[in-house]
């Protein structure tokens, strides 16, 4: 049983993505506690549910033998109901559930301190996902040190990489001439630096695949710096496959607080025959694009990048890197937790 908030959000597409991969071997139930304000016109059936007594209800009358679902932020709800109902749970990390701020003290060396710097939906979290009932949690490889450093025991924690349907865009057919980014238009993705990055280059098109959130704050500034930015209306994810096949590279801006984590749209477009340039933020961001991809840290070192073409020996390099996002593949690594579920840990014994 999934359950989840804002499904189905059209900018999380990886919990999409999850559902559909995971919906081929296990029978689902989705559960939203929250409605979602860009929400996606193809899902699976969720049911809605805004308290606590309508969330056990519906667990009771699914009987799932795990729980499941995204984001740190979610372990408190999920560990409560494991421990009211003695069934085991799951839950696949981000980035910025995963990503904080390690501001240093004098006092460091006192475990108390150490925990009480830790964000509050980390420090709630660390007992329960070392609890029995927690099978273990997916997270990027990058955030292991930081999660461990947290508390939560090493075992407890998978390393993997982001959830992308490979198959869906693998395309190694030829590529048009445009430039494109794409995720939700929040501050954290800097699409401002690609705003700017149009004005350097007018004789080239720039596509911004912006989601929701602040994305009038970015037409403004837009227009207040007379960029040829187009900005594309949502797509679907299922009809993104067309769209990165319009573009030869994609620039995949970021702040400079290290924020974002390895996004989705890298692995996709690397499928999808484009280049990708990325924001040099994290030293682990050099695993994640891979060979194929580049880090950039000035917006003269994209322009002189993607004034290029993109070499064929490194598109056919990326087609290869991005199978390590594949979700098919490593969906095992969530099947081996679930398997993990022993009779012990029955719903069916618990509410009997």
């Amino acid at each position: 049983m999934y359950i989840l908030k804002n499904y189905p959000q059209m900018s999380e597409t990886y919990i999409k993505t999850e559902i559909e991969a995971v919906a081929e071997r296990c029978d689902i139930s989705v559960l939203a506690t929250r409605k979602a304000n860009l929400p996606s016109k193809n899902h699976m059936p969720f049911k809605l549910v805004e308290n606590t007594s309508a969330i056990r209800e519906a667990i009771e009358e699914f009987h799932p033998d795990v729980l499941h679902s995204h984001w740190l932020n979610s372990v408190r709800i999920l560990g409560k109901f494991a421990r009211k109902l003695n069934i085991p749970f799951t839950v696949r990390a981000h980035s910025f559930d995963s990503i904080w701020q390690e501001n240093k003290s004098a006092f460091d060396f006192l475990p108390f301190v150490r925990s009480f710097r830790l964000p509050s939906r980390i420090r709630r979290a660390v007992s329960l996902i070392n609890d029995d009932l927690c099978l273990g949690i997916l997270a990027f490889p990058f955030a292991r040190a930081r999660l461990e450093g947290a508390g939560i025991r090493g075992d407890k924690i998978v390393d993997c990489y982001p959830v992308v349907n490979y198959r869906r865009f693998h395309d190694e057919s030829p590529n048009g001439e445009a430039i494109m980014n794409v995720g939700a238009g929040i501050r954290k993705k800097k699409m401002e630096d690609f705003i700017e990055l149009s004005t350097l280059a007018p004789k080239l098109q720039f596509n911004l695949y912006a989601l929701g959130y602040n994305v009038e704050q970015l037409r403004q500034f837009s227009i207040d710096k007379a960029s040829p930015v187009n900005f594309v209306k949502p797509v679907e994810l299922e009809d993104m496959p067309s769209e990165y096949k319009k573009h030869r590279w994609l620039v995949y801006t970021a702040a400079k607080d290290g924020r974002v984590g390895w996004p989705m749209s890298i692995a996709e477009a690397q499928a999808s025959g484009v280049g990708v340039c990325m924001a040099n933020i994290r030293p682990d961001l050099r695993e994640y694009v891979g060979p194929a991809g580049f880090l950039y840290d000035s917006l003269s070192q994209v322009l002189e990048i993607i004034s290029k073409p993109f070499p064929a020996e490194l598109r056919e390099m990326g087609f290869e890197h991005a199978k390590k996002s594949d979700i098919f593949s490593h969906r095992a690594s969530l099947f081996k937790l679930w398997q993990k579920a022993s009779s012990a840990h029955s719903v069916q014994d618990s509410l009997s």
